[in-house]
């Protein structure tokens, strides 16, 4: 059996999908690339003992909901109801349970959505500490004001 690095699987994902958005303009199907890329990175990420992205995130909202609960107006979420809502767009794409799942729903317009998607990829990637690849600097470059200051 050949084995093949879960890390070098990650950037050739990442930069597939860093050129469907770019070069292409094809979103979704950078959304797809940038899900595998960014949970590989993110379960490496975890495996080395850090927190990935996601769970980040999640943390970061639980922080937001217990410092703004009674101002918010809404009950409260669990860790859980905090991750459905995070993947939701990633599940609405590539899940159909039924007729009614025959359009994606997603909460920004594809470009935007699949841009963050693959900014939270090379955040993942960042934190393992790997060199970043061609597509990933000039992706870096092009946006650079939104939030992908990270130096690694």
């Amino acid at each position: 059996m050949i084995e093949y690095s879960k890390s070098d699987i990650a950037m050739e994902y990442l930069d597939a999908a860093i050129e469907e958005w770019e070069l292409h303009q094809r979103y979704f199907a950078a959304m797809n690339l940038e899900r595998v890329a960014e949970e590989l990175f993110g379960k490496l990420v975890r495996v080395a003992g850090e927190k990935d992205r996601l769970t980040s995130t999640i943390d970061y909202l639980g922080y937001i909901q217990e410092k703004l609960w009674e101002k918010m107006g809404w009950a409260k979420q669990s860790p859980k109801d905090f991750k459905k809502l995070l993947v939701s767009p990633k599940n609405s794409i590539k899940h159909m349970d039924s007729g009614a799942d025959s359009n994606a729903k997603l909460y920004f317009e594809v470009e935007d959505e699949s841009k963050w998607m693959i900014q939270s990829a090379i955040r993942n990637m960042g934190a393992l500490g790997l060199e970043r690849s061609e597509a990933v600097r000039r992706f870096l470059l092009k946006h650079v004001d939104d939030d992908s200051s990270d130096k690694s």
